[in-house]
């Protein structure tokens, strides 16, 4: 009789012991399904971010209120780039290192940009994007690699290449 129980204890205890033990991996799975969905979703807010600003930048750049313009587009750049990036910006200018506007790579702008505007994460980074427009004048596409950071829970761009 005491075999009995003693089995039966062994049992029950092991019974337990692997039951607790596969919990984890479930929970584990979950977690990394979760993962999985908050990186598409922030992949997603990044890349509808980035077509924000380049829509709402170029149609700005292409005002013709120079003034007004000028103010508006210091206003888009504050919100959607980091500090670091304006003063670097900021600063090639100030030393004739920049002749052309990093963020469009060129010194004017066409608002049929927008239109053919596409924005995609480099592989193999899940920080950088690949922004690029089409000029329909030339026929010749132009891509701005971005680096984005969160900041305080915001989206910025904090490179540009």
């Amino acid at each position: 009789m005491n075999t009995k129980k003693t089995v039966y204890v062994c049992l029950l205890l092991m019974s337990f012991l692997y039951s607790c033990k596969k919990e984890p991996l479930e929970s584990n799975k979950q977690i990394s399904i979760e993962s999985s969905k908050n990186e598409i979703d922030k992949d997603a807010a990044i890349q509808k971010m980035l077509k924000e600003f380049y829509s709402v930048y170029i149609k700005e750049f292409t005002n013709e209120k120079i003034a007004e313009s000028e103010r508006k587009l210091d206003s888009i750049e504050i919100k959607f780039c980091t500090k670091s990036l304006l003063d670097s910006i900021s600063n090639e200018f100030e030393h004739n290192e920049l002749d052309y506007n990093p963020f469009v790579k060129a010194q004017d702008a066409s608002l049929d940009w927008i239109e053919t505007l596409t924005v995609s994460r480099l592989s193999g980074s899940e920080n950088k994007f690949n922004v690029q427009y089409l000029d329909k004048y030339s026929g010749n596409a132009t891509s701005i690699h971005v680096t984005v950071i969160n900041e305080k829970g915001i989206f910025k761009i904090s490179s540009l290449k």
